[in-house]
């Protein structure tokens, strides 16, 4: 008997849906891209149908209006809303919200997903793709080998070590 990967009460992965952030304003162009990207010929306008998911885009009601910051893709400005199919194999799932992943970033968005399978995608989802500081070695902290993002967080005077 195979193993099906589906939902059900006992299993701690679902694989009927998943949310994909985006760094981009205008859902539809985002989808466009996707579109292109992928080769798929249909036009649905705000949907798209990639393997047995449907992925429609939506602006995200969490965004905070400005530029979020690098790490808090919850409040990005686009989300992705992808819908597997009634009875959709679970590999085939895992397989199409990776093409539309590795579609975004290749196509130079920020991309993060969030779902009950996010270990099974590239880069844990998307999350290994996006910059955080690192705790510093005694503890808690910021070392000081992070991105330039977390440095420019902090006041130049403070970085140079010059109290305010």
């Amino acid at each position: 008997m195979a193993h099906d990967r589906r939902s059900s009460p006992l299993d701690l992965n679902s694989y009927e849906d998943a949310l994909i952030y985006v760094d981009a304003e205008a859902a539809p162009r985002v989808l466009g891209r996707i579109r292109d990207a992928l080769g798929l010929v249909e036009d649905d306008g705000a949907e798209l149908a990639v393997g047995p998911v449907r992925v429609e885009g939506e602006p995200n009601d969490y965004a905070t209006g400005r530029r979020a910051h690098p790490f808090d893709f919850l409040q990005w400005p686009t989300v992705l809303e992808c819908e597997a199919s009634e009875g959709a194999p679970a590999e085939e799932v895992v397989q199409a919200v990776t093409a539309v992943l590795e579609a975004l970033w290749r196509g130079g968005f920020k991309a993060v997903a969030t779902c009950d399978f996010e270990h099974e995608l590239p880069a844990r989802g998307g999350i290994d793709r996006c910059p955080y500081p690192a705790p510093a070695r005694g503890g808690n902290g910021v070392s000081s080998g992070t991105g330039t993002w977390w440095k420019n967080l902090i006041s130049p005077g403070k970085r140079k070590g010059r109290n305010p």
